[in-house]
């Protein structure tokens, strides 16, 4: 009777009635601390906390995440930016649901011998692709400030980028860590940094959330769980710096700990506690993108910016007392 009752208890409290955690698949990019909240969430088990088994996976093209959640292999990606806002103007339903960095990040470094933006006039800045963060950076930064008369030169990436700079064959160039560790120590000068670029208050979205629109309306509770996940993981990092270290050091295969401690500086220094995507941001990106012949403006102005984002999601959570309560 005792090994009957026992058996029992094993087969009602086995396996059989845990309740199944939502798997699925989710593409990110860069590999740099602006993923940071999806690497913590994962590192330190909160997507299972939240109810969910993701697979995370890098994808350096925008393109080919695009592709995979329009083929409908993703509902969700870690995606921001420039492909949102061709995606939609094309009549793909890609919209942003969230926003984790809400300011442009990528610093500008310069000759030793370079003071100021004025001094960039008639020169060569490097960037790692036309149309990329990067670009639009060094785009925003050289009009808030006026100057024209700039030549901006694609390298083909960050490493090539700071290859370039340190080779003389440009002025300056957009470098984010942790490359910029590098050039700091050779010499090179950090003429606009994060701070600087907050100081602007040039809206951007710069990473975040993004979904199918059709997938997000009939999974708003999964999305939901993944960004409570996703907000948990940015706290713990502000907690636990230890702990984000470790975590970056995994995914970005760097040990240096002045690299590392440069990653963190900017991560505490950008991301955003309040996920909302800032309507205002998608238009002066729009703005750019029309002024880099990337979309056409005819259609752009015929598209609502409502069209681009979503922030009932967001709003819901907040309803509902969860970032009041993750940030007390």
């Amino acid at each position: 009777m005792v090994a009957l009752l026992a058996i029992l208890i094993a087969v009602f409290s086995g396996p059989s009635t845990a309740v199944a955690l939502d798997k699925f698949k989710f593409l990110y990019s860069p590999i740099a601390w602006q993923s940071l909240p999806w690497w913590m969430a994962k590192e330190a088990k909160l997507f299972e906390k939240n109810g969910l088994d993701v697979d995370i996976f890098f994808e350096g093209a925008s393109s080919v995440i695009v592709q995979a959640m329009l083929a409908g292999e993703l509902g969700m990606a870690g995606l921001a930016g420039p492909a949102v806002i061709s995606n939609v103007l094309k009549g793909g339903d890609i919209i942003q649901v969230a926003a984790v960095v809400k300011t442009f990040t990528i610093p500008m470094y310069v000759q030793p011998s370079i003071t100021e933006l004025a001094q960039l006039r008639g020169k060569k800045i490097g960037v790692s692709r036309f149309g990329s963060v990067s670009h639009l950076t060094a785009q925003a930064v050289l009009q808030r400030a006026g100057i024209t008369d700039v030549t901006i030169i694609q390298t083909g990436g960050i490493p090539e980028s700071t290859a370039a700079l340190s080779s003389g064959n440009v002025a300056g160039a957009m470098v984010p860590p942790p490359q910029s560790v590098l050039l700091r120590e050779k010499g090179f000068r950090e003429l606009v940094g994060i701070q600087q670029l907050r100081e602007m208050n040039i809206r951007f979205v710069e990473n975040g959330i993004a979904a199918r629109r059709s997938y997000a309306e009939k999974n708003s509770e999964t999305v939901k769980r993944f960004m409570k996940a996703a907000f948990e993981g940015l706290k713990k990092m502000y907690d636990d710096k230890e702990f984000t270290l470790r975590v970056i050091a995994k995914y970005t295969k760097i040990n240096d700990p002045k690299m590392l401690e440069e990653s963190y500086r900017f991560a505490i220094d950008a991301f955003a506690k309040d996920p909302r995507v800032p309507p205002e941001a998608l238009e002066a990106l729009i703005e750019q993108m029309i002024s880099l012949k990337t979309i056409d403006p005819a259609d752009a102005k015929k598209t609502p910016i409502a069209a681009y984002y979503d922030n009932r999601y967001i709003e819901e959570l907040d309803k509902e007392g969860f970032f009041k309560k993750l940030w007390q």
